[in-house]
């Protein structure tokens, strides 16, 4: 594919996190949304109408169509299908975090992307904020020494944007331990550089129910350590709150924010416009990295592999919650 190719995409999901890849296609040059599928009637009537794209039924009038790319924003249960024979089709595919709810799917999937002609690329968007990308190359680049600890905490409301409420639903989202720690599992691996080798998880229940509130210690293969801490049981009013930390042996990087919204308008007429950091900063630089090795033939920004950890770290945290145990992930597998 030539590097000023034009790259045709269809999307898969018209979810919240679909709007917000569908809004950050504009930001990246040379690519077009043709189509957007969803089962949910006049729900990728909405994203299609905004984008000047067609709606069609489903993954297979999306491959119909000839697009180069599909982008699967689905619930994780669904991810597994459409992916695969997204990749059999020979396109490209860009699929959302986590990379399937099961590692047993998760198996396949890697199979079918290590066969396939085109990329496959997983939407571990934490790796693409400014915030945390410069303090990751400043911790490979040794400027604060061997990295011995990451911690990362997130901590919300219950979303409320799922349809018919799926996040809520475990069995379908994996709870905030799969759903959100896997950012923090994801991201503590890539500036560590090394494979977990042991999970330990205590989790408490709240109004929004079990578990909701998590604490997870993840050891190194090299000793590092990483401590993930993700919540759904704080107050709607708190709103989204980030907290992490790399410490090194010659130093230490931390930072915060207090909302994934950046700014906010309030007009003189109608109500507030809030401006979305995520639509505006690391979804353009996650989709760009990953249009760009599109179009250069590889590697993909964050490869199947690599998300497959991840879930397996946070399905380790799940199955620690659930026993009281330590979980050895040098002998543990998980279906």
């Amino acid at each position: 594919m030539r590097g000023d190719a034009e790259l045709t995409v269809g999307l898969l999901g018209a979810g919240m996190i679909a709007g917000v890849h569908a809004r950050a296609y504009r930001h990246c040059p040379g690519v077009r949304l043709v189509a957007v599928a969803d089962p949910v009637p006049g729900k990728a009537g909405r994203i299609a109408g905004e984008h000047g794209a067609k709606v069609v039924p489903d993954l297979d009038a999306l491959l119909d169509l000839g697009v180069d790319v599909v982008d699967v924003c689905t619930p994780p249960t669904a991810h597994a299908d459409a992916t695969i024979a997204a990749l059999r089709a020979g396109r490209h595919v860009l699929c959302e975090k986590p990379i399937t709810r099961t590692m047993d799917e998760a198996r396949r999937v890697l199979a079918a992307a290590e066969a396939a002609p085109g990329l496959l690329s997983i939407g571990q968007v934490a790796r693409y904020g400014p915030d945390h990308r410069l303090a990751r190359d400043l911790a490979v680049s040794g400027d604060i020494g061997l990295v011995r600890m990451v911690s990362h905490s997130t901590t919300t409301s219950l979303p409320g944007w799922s349809e018919a409420g799926w996040l809520a639903d475990a069995t379908t989202s994996g709870g905030p331990l799969l759903d959100q720690g896997v950012h923090g599992f994801d991201y503590a691996r890539w500036v560590i550089g090394s494979p977990a080798v042991r999970v330990h998880c205590m989790a408490a229940g709240s109004g929004a129910g079990e578990p909701t509130y998590t604490l997870a210690t993840v050891r190194y293969e090299n000793g590092s350590i990483a401590h993930v801490e993700c919540s759904w049981a704080h107050p709607a009013s708190r709103g989204f709150k980030l907290r992490a930390e790399i410490v090194g042996t010659e130093g230490r990087l931390s930072w915060d924010y207090d909302h994934m919204m950046g700014g906010v308008l309030h007009a003189r007429e109608g109500g507030a416009e809030w401006w979305d950091v995520l639509g505006d900063r690391e979804f353009v630089l996650e989709l760009g990295a990953f249009f760009a090795a599109c179009r250069d033939g590889g590697p993909p920004p964050v490869p199947a592999a690599e998300a497959v950890e991840s879930l397996r770290t946070a399905l380790a945290a799940l199955e620690s919650a659930r026993t009281g145990k330590t979980i050895d992930l040098t002998t543990w597998e998980l279906g």
